[in-house]
């Protein structure tokens, strides 16, 4: 029997357990179906178990069952409609093999639930409203499939689609396939964002299209990514070294120079390969050169899948103010390959997730319990982890950057951490590595949340899990550089300086009236002298 098995996913009504049994007896493999795995462990119908137990409680059980499915080599398997929205489970269930989606028109969903003696009390009432508003939720999920299969018609013949497709070959490293508001005058209304691990060629041609663009790479990856270069052409790749000194305005004009040397038209998409830093400084000649080219962004550190690369702000720092020089201009494309951390260290995977830890005490936290779980061995071998904790990140920052794409509101709380943080990477002169001043930025406001209010164990749960992370709680920096640096940031209006505080995992508060006295108990918090 091959190793590898197969999955069927769609709302429920779609056929997966009907059709998966007649595959599966075509193909002389198991079948499995989720739902009934939950049933038979709890002794109690699925409605009945979301009733007694929760939601929560079920989706637990239903990982569970996925988890114990997946172990089965070769197995076809149906998917409970909903337990693709954990990113863990459909790392789980990508991974087990070829991935159908049985697509079914709402109405048609409806009128099969009505008839179905199987109570699904989260999708009641049955009507193609309520239907087509949860498949809208669950397409970023659905649309990272292997194939879309019309499950319209007979599950006879809907079986014999699914085998048809099986036998093509085709593969996928989709695991989730977003399409969000751009939040731009120029260019397209929407942009697509593609997370995944081992993405292949096809699924790049997808997304980048038949357009030939130019692009700017990490010099650091000109040989681990010599397909892509291969594809693009040399004469049009620009490499240059990454990291924060980049990000200064003679490298700015050197890429605006390359861009007017290699003939790149408006609507040339400039692709940006590699981490943050490349991304700032290839968004933002991508913002400048001809009034705007079309950026796609490929990152390759968990900082730039987890934050950067998200939300369409691009910038340059200048000597004494991070990030000063910039705009706002959002990608046409995000392509994130986990698979592209492999070859990172367990210190390079660090300084990204400072930012899925800042993500997890805004407001989410599920992710903050996968980083307490699973963070430590996710910056080692865990990959399932490391997918499920920079998906959640990006996510949340996508919904945060929806609501308000110019940073006039409820995007400045995504600033948590960063108002000291920025301070001390000026002051150290950018030696500093991004995620370590961003996680002693996050102990900075921890203290000054703690006077004011804050969830009591927050500051020391904050700290054992940057310890559990490998994180430096104090370093030694020059307060009078810290301090100049804070008076510079361009976050600060009317002179007054918005600081962004933890209160507790999952809520944070906006206030400006912090005082230099609160200001020197945040750098204590964080100095070597006052330990």
């Amino acid at each position: 029997m091959p190793d590898a098995g197969l999955v069927l996913i769609g709302m429920p009504g779609s056929g997966k357990s009907t059709v998966g049994s007649l595959v599966a007896k075509a193909l002389g493999r198991p079948f499995l179906d989720t739902d009934t795995l939950v049933e038979e462990r709890a002794g109690a119908p699925v409605a009945e178990l979301l009733r007694r137990r929760g939601e929560p409680a079920f989706r637990r059980m239903e990982s569970e069952a996925v988890a114990a499915a997946c172990a089965e080599p070769g197995s076809v398997i149906a998917v409970g409609g909903g337990s693709i929205v954990d990113p863990l489970n459909r790392w789980m269930l990508w991974h087990h093999g070829a991935v159908g989606w049985l697509d079914v028109a709402p109405d048609q969903l409806a009128a099969r639930l009505r008839a179905d003696a199987t109570e699904r009390p989260t999708l009641q009432p049955y009507e193609p409203e309520r239907l087509a508003a949860t498949a809208s939720e669950r397409a970023p999920a659905y649309r990272a499939a292997t194939w879309q299969i019309d499950a319209a018609g007979r599950p006879a013949s809907v079986a014999s689609l699914v085998l048809e497709q099986l036998g093509s070959g085709r593969r996928t490293g989709r695991l989730l396939d977003l399409e969000v508001r751009r939040h731009h005058p120029i260019g397209p209304e929407t942009a697509r964002i593609v997370l995944g691990s081992d993405l292949t060629a096809a699924d790049f041609q997808d997304v980048l299209g038949e357009r030939r663009p130019a692009m700017v790479v990490d010099r650091r990856l000109v040989t681990r990514q010599a397909g892509m270069l291969a594809h693009i052409g040399a004469d049009r790749c620009l490499s240059m070294p990454g990291g924060e000194r980049v990000k200064r305005m003679r490298h700015l004009e050197g890429v605006l120079e390359w861009l007017a040397t290699v003939e790149v038209e408006r609507d040339t998409p400039l692709v940006a390969l590699g981490g943050g830093t490349i991304g700032d400084v290839a968004g933002t000649a991508a913002a400048l050169y001809a009034r705007g080219l079309p950026l796609v962004h490929v990152p390759t550190s968990w900082l730039a899948q987890a934050d950067s690369a998200i939300g369409g702000k691009v910038a340059v720092d200048l000597a004494h103010a991070k990030n000063a020089v910039g705009a706002f201009w959002p990608p046409v494309a995000v392509i994130s390959d986990t698979a592209a951390m492999r070859t990172l260290t367990p210190a390079q995977r660090r300084d990204g997730i400072a930012e899925s830890v800042k993500a997890a005490l805004i407001g989410d936290p599920p992710l903050w319990e996968l980083i307490e779980r699973r963070g430590s061995a996710a910056l080692h071998a865990d990959e399932a982890a490391r997918y499920a904790i920079v998906e959640r990140s990006a996510r949340l920052k996508l919904a945060v950057c929806d609501r308000d794409p110019f940073e006039v509101n409820e995007r400045r709380t995504l600033n948590l951490g960063h108002t000291i943080g920025h301070a001390l990477e000026v002051a150290s002169g950018y030696r500093l590595g991004h995620g370590a001043a961003v996680a002693l930025g996050l102990r900075g406001v921890a203290a000054i949340a703690q006077e004011r209010g804050a969830d009591p164990t927050l500051s020391g749960r904050i700290d054992a899990l940057l310890v559990d992370l490998g994180f430096t709680l104090r370093v030694p920096f020059d307060g009078e550089k810290a301090r100049a640096a804070l008076r510079g940031d361009k976050k600060r209006r009317a002179g007054r300086q918005r600081w962004i505080l933890p209160m507790e995992v999952g809520r944070v508060v906006e206030v400006d009236d912090v005082t230099e006295a609160e200001v020197g108990l945040a750098l204590g918090a964080i100095s070597p002298e006052a330990a």
